[in-house]
């Protein structure tokens, strides 16, 4: 790693309101470097990163890339900083190779178009999407590809500074492995890279430096190699949090009613047809690699997959879950991983949210009254410690966690038996994560059904009570989690059966 600075920063400052989002922050960049942010959501990460590529101007303080002073609302040249931000700016109707060469001035024309297809096709290969089309609709790519499909675009810029926020929150640690091949590869040609993760083990594994920050100010800087985990996250909270890791007993649970049978349901091409059951109580993980089934087994409960085969029984009685519509009244409730996309109005009011799922159920003979669904909105920012202060603000003004709590409590309000969580806690920082966990755990304790998907091994060990490994459109290993390892679960999701037993 050279000493060189290719950014810097001094004594930053912004305020938005009569609140402080950046205290005079200091912040210095080397090439060649991967440098962790870490913090919890509205620490001024996200603040810091904006001013940093222009879209932001900063009320005090200086930013310079290469010893060069930017401007106040200056934007920065995608070939000085490119960012990858964890919402994804993809065109969903462009093709991917225009996606990937889209904004970038050098190859608009269609001469040099034709000439960077190669290039194209070699940086995607590198990512793993060598199966993926150039001509494709980028819309019709799963979430991870679609996230892969930024990282290629900001490898194309040849940026000085490459900036990835939450690069990976909807990868599978697979498609994990190759992102840091390629970051790793960055960093060798002299690319300076921020990475912003709430995956402390990905901070551990590529990171040269760590910066916390916390409540607007930078607290510390240290070699990664120096801090531990307990440290790093007691830097980041500004106190020690403990493990949400509940007691599981299995003798209560195989006495607990089933709610949830599955006799030969599959979906074609998908996965293949699956006996199972589901008890009162229980919280069961799902993990595959992307394209493995273990997405579209959960997406069928929850009505996504309308054209599957085989039956399902809710409490004993046969269901048709043809949709989301279905599934909500046979008392299943969904949370996609896309919460800014597919669970939230992110313009509307935070009580709006709350209660969008369930007017039908707040109205007096067809009279919907404001203070009725005022006064449910109110109990469920009770129950999920939501602010109940900014109910009246927009969704969008939440942090990332606050969102994610806000989609969670809009399903809880319908009573389901069933909550199906697709990424639960993608995005999110540890504090909030550990908030989230607990609540996922009273609803167990009050007898829901808890099904999620999720491509963070240590969510799946640190929630599950039961684990579901699923490779190539089978479930290779249905076990209690104190049952599993690490290992284990990774040999099994991806090489299969035989390499899972092995580990």
């Amino acid at each position: 790693m050279s000493m060189h600075a290719v950014l810097t920063v001094k004594d930053l400052r912004k305020s938005f309101g009569g609140i402080q989002a950046l205290k005079g922050v200091d912040f210095d960049l080397h090439a060649g470097e991967i440098h962790a942010l870490c913090g919890e959501n509205g620490a001024g990460k996200s603040t810091l990163v904006r001013m940093i590529a222009g879209l932001m101007v900063p009320d005090e303080g200086e930013i310079r890339v290469d010893g060069a002073l930017l401007r106040p609302g200056e934007l920065t040249s995608p070939k000085q900083v490119s960012v990858v931000y964890q919402e994804l700016s993809i065109i969903p109707h462009l093709s991917v190779l225009d996606n990937v060469l889209l904004g970038d001035p050098d190859i608009a024309q269609l001469y040099f178009r034709k000439r960077y297809k190669a290039r194209v096709r070699e940086t995607l290969d590198q990512l793993g999407l060598a199966g993926i089309p150039l001509d494709v609709e980028a819309g019709r790519l799963a979430i991870a590809e679609q996230q892969l499909l930024e990282i290629c675009r900001a490898v194309m810029r040849g940026a000085r500074v490459l900036i990835l926020d939450e690069p990976t929150a909807s990868l599978s640690d697979a498609e994990i492995q190759r992102v840091f091949e390629t970051v790793r590869w960055l960093r060798s040609q002299g690319t300076a890279v921020i990475y912003i993760s709430h995956r402390l083990p990905e901070i551990f594994a590529l990171t040269d430096r760590a910066t916390v920050f916390r409540n607007g100010r930078r607290i510390l800087t240290k070699a990664t190699a120096d801090w531990t985990n307990d440290e790093l996250v007691a830097e980041m909270i500004g106190r020690e949090v403990t493990s949400a890791h509940s007691m599981r007993n299995r003798s209560e649970l195989a006495a607990a009613e089933t709610v949830v049978e599955l006799e030969r349901l599959g979906v074609a091409g998908k996965y293949r047809p699956v006996d199972l059951s589901f008890r009162a109580g229980e919280i069961v993980g799902v993990i595959g690699q992307l394209g493995s089934g273990a997405n579209a087994l959960i997406e069928t409960l929850a009505g996504l997959e309308p054209h599957h085969a085989g039956s399902i029984r809710i409490c004993g009685t046969p269901v048709d879950i043809t949709s989301i519509t279905a599934a909500m009244r046979a008392g299943i409730a969904y949370v996609s991983e896309d919460r800014a996309g597919k669970s939230l109005f992110l313009g509307a009011p935070i009580e709006v949210n709350l209660t969008a799922a369930i007017l039908d159920r707040l109205n007096r003979a067809g009279i919907l009254t404001l203070a009725d669904a005022r006064e449910r909105a109110a109990d469920l920012a009770r129950r999920f410690q939501i602010d109940a202060r900014r109910l009246p603000l927009a969704v969008s003004t939440l942090s990332g966690g606050n969102q994610q709590k806000v989609a969670i409590a809009k399903s809880v309000a319908l009573e389901p038996k069933v909550l199906v969580l697709n990424e639960p806690t993608r995005g999110v920082d540890v504090g909030a994560r550990t908030e989230i966990y607990r609540e996922i755990q009273a609803l167990a304790r009050q007898g829901l059904v808890v099904l999620f998907f999720s491509t963070d091994l240590e969510e799946i060990r640190e929630l599950s009570q039961r684990v579901l490994t699923v490779f190539r459109g089978e479930i290779v290993n249905d076990l209690p989690v104190e049952e599993t390892t690490m290992d284990s679960i990774l040999g099994d999701v991806v090489r299969g059966p035989a390499a899972g037993r092995a580990a």
